[in-house]
Order: C-alpha cells, then structure tokens, then sequence
C-alpha cells in the first residue's frame, strides 16, 4: 500500500455507551496510517469546555470553538485530509465538508447500553436520558440531518462478534473505498 495513497475521513457517531471510543481505537491499532481524532479528548486539550451542566450532568463543549478548530486544522488546508477517524456523540459538531466520506452511527439496545451505562456509574437520571436518545435516535437523525444521507451508515454493536465484524466492515470499507479513485469524488 502506498503511502500517498488518500484515506477517507470517517465520523463515528452514536450515544454514550454504544462503543465508539473501543471501536475508532482498535481502527487505529489495526490500521496504523488512520488518525484517532477523540472530540471529548480534543475539548478538554484545547481547553473547548464552557462549564458543567450540573442538570444533565455533564460538560458543556463550545461546539462552535471545536467546529471552527477541526475545520481549520484539518479541511482549511491546501491538501485534503486523509484517514481521519473522528469519535464524537454527535456528527453535527463536524464542519459539512466534501472531506467526510463516511458517517457511522453505532446503535445499541436498550438492555445492553443500560448495563454499560450503569457500569460506567452514571447516575438513573442519565442513563434514562441516554436510553431515551437511543429510542429516538436523535445520533442517527442528527447525523443525517447534518450530512449527505447517501454516506450515512448505521451499524449495531452489541455484542463481541457485533465488534469484530464492524472493525472487519469498517477496514474493508475503507479498504474499498481507497481503491476506488476517490480523492477527487467530491470536490
């Protein structure tokens, strides 16, 4: 495989819980020319925090600050991004650019995504806040709300084979999508 050869940037997207985080990072691990971009990550660096929502019990991103940072550190550029991997709850806060090649929204049952919620000590008020997201699919109807509906996926994952087969899925898509000619699809 080349070096030059162009990757696609990926939004992975879905509610607390589903598995973002372990997926976008066994990407990376197995496919070492792919950039891990972890938004709650890059807030907290940047210093992209507004103040904690004691109600929804959680951090108030500048949504506005990480949109501006991410475009102008990564689609601003003279060359296009390549191998982005970008892990955030929801893809609205990625800037619409013809540099996004794909949107995956991870969806998980309720059951499942309450133990994991629960595991992660997070109080009934914010699982149940969780869960309902889940129900309605707010992460899947903002990601096809803020980008081309053609490049949005949805995929499960709930169990361990769920997560093997959606890192094989994801690394043959990428796989097939930089053996196609694609660095000039969009633009």
């Amino acid at each position: 495989m080349s070096s030059t050869k162009q990757l696609p940037n990926i939004v992975i997207c879905g509610t607390p819980g589903v598995g973002k985080s372990r997926l976008c990072e066994e990407l990376c691990l197995t496919n070492k020319s792919l950039t891990y971009i972890n938004i709650n990550d890059l807030a907290k660096q940047e210093k992209f925090l507004l103040e904690y929502d004691e109600e929804n019990e959680c951090q108030i991103l500048d949504d506005d600050a990480v949109h501006d940072y991410l475009d102008n550190e990564y689609f601003q550029n003279s060359s296009p991004p390549s191998g982005l991997i970008i892990d955030y709850h929801s893809a609205g806060i990625v800037p619409d650019s013809d540099y996004i090649h794909g949107v995956f929204v991870i969806r998980c049952s309720n059951d499942k995504l309450y133990n994991r919620l629960k595991q992660r000590n997070y109080s009934e008020k914010k699982i149940e806040q969780n869960i309902q997201s889940e129900i309605f699919q707010v992460c899947l109807d903002e990601a096809r709300e803020s980008f081309d509906e053609n490049i949005v996926h949805e995929i499960t994952n709930e169990t361990e084979d769920d997560f093997k087969k959606n890192i094989e899925n994801l690394l043959n898509w990428i796989n097939q999508w930089s053996s196609n000619d694609n660095t000039n699809k969009k633009k």
